[in-house]
């Protein structure tokens, strides 16, 4: 799915529906991919309605991040936080 302006205004709208934190304990680069992400871990499905699992979640957001990054697939940043959320996020799905 290609992810549009229009597609972020309403992550924008729904993280703040839910009261996203952005991203958790760390700064905020790539704050709209937290937002979405934060999305998928309260809700459990994604914005069209269709469950999410954790770990396409998690590659969504790995994504997301890379999609804005202009270094693309090879951010350094989309890979260090896509390894914290899948190894240290199960509680955050849980919860």
């Amino acid at each position: 799915m290609k992810k549009d302006e229009a597609y972020w205004e309403q992550v924008r709208a729904v993280a703040d529906e839910i009261e996203s934190d952005g991203c958790s304990k760390v700064p905020d680069f790539y704050g709209i991919a937290c937002a979405e992400h934060d999305i998928h871990y309260r809700l459990h499905h994604r914005l069209d309605g269709s469950p999410i699992t954790k770990a396409e979640a998690d590659r969504e957001f790995r994504q997301a991040i890379q999609s804005h990054s202009k270094l693309g697939r090879f951010s350094p940043m989309s890979w260090w936080r896509w390894l914290g959320v899948k190894w240290f996020g199960q509680k955050a799905w849980e919860d």
